[in-house]
């Protein structure tokens, strides 16, 4: 068999196409440079303005056919004035109750009820006898308590009045009261519906008729009474009250 030679397509070196497209290149670039020089060579071309508008004719407007006029605008009924819209209030805090009154105490009350009878009486000691143009007296006092408070007595709340003259206790005459065993009247604090009695001996003008005994409490409310009754009136004031049946 005979051998097969094959040729190279191309020479070694600088392919083909290379050279191609470089020459195409180089016949871009004249083309450009010669353009630019021949409109370098004619100078910069005329331009004509715009015409302006008053230049321009008028054209003609067309005619449109009369219409007819548009209704007079109606008035509009005019609407009820809406009620106010309620404004939301903020409620108020509901007031504080009074606080209650605290019991007041009664006011205290009552009577304070006494008697007395006045009777003369001789002294049997040399050395007390009443001094010249008097006379030795004791009065038999009974208190009764029918107040709401304890009320004070004692001998030196009494008293004796002749002819507008007051004569209080009188020392040595009270000491011939205890002699003769007559019980003095001692201070005492009288609680509620209680009573007290005691004797009080007084030196007096001689003769001396028609006296008024007394009996003066101190430091009572103003609410409470002092009064005087007779003697015989006592035993049932100083009895408790008689209680109620209940049916």
């Amino acid at each position: 068999m005979g051998k097969y030679r094959t040729k190279s397509r191309a020479k070694s070196g600088v392919p083909v196409w290379v050279w191609v497209l470089a020459g195409v290149g180089v016949l871009a670039v004249v083309a450009l440079i010669s353009f630019f020089v021949i409109k370098g060579l004619r100078g910069p071309a005329q331009t004509t303005g715009l015409p302006a508008a008053s230049d321009m004719p008028a054209l003609p407007r067309p005619q449109l056919p009369e219409g007819r006029p548009l209704p007079a605008a109606t008035e509009r009924p005019s609407l009820p004035q809406a009620p106010p819209l309620p404004q939301a209030r903020t409620p108020e805090p509901a007031p504080e109750p009074a606080p209650e009154p605290e019991p007041q105490p009664e006011a205290p009350s009552g009577v304070v009820y006494w008697a007395a009878t006045v009777h003369p009486f001789a002294s049997n000691m040399p050395i007390a006898q009443p001094q010249p143009g008097t006379m030795f007296v004791t009065a038999l006092f009974k208190v009764v308590n029918r107040t709401t408070v304890t009320v004070h007595v004692e001998h030196n709340l009494t008293s004796i009045e002749h002819q507008g003259r007051v004569y209080y206790p009188y020392v040595w005459a009270s000491g011939m009261d205890a002699m003769a065993n007559r019980r003095f009247l001692s201070p005492v604090d009288l609680l509620t519906s209680s009573m007290t009695e005691g004797y009080v001996a007084f030196q007096i003008p001689l003769g001396a008729q028609g006296v008024k005994p007394h009996f003066t409490p101190q430091g009572l409310p103003a609410t409470i009474q002092v009064r005087q009754v007779q003697m015989s009136e006592l035993p049932d004031l100083s009895s408790p009250a008689p209680t109620r049946t209940v049916r």
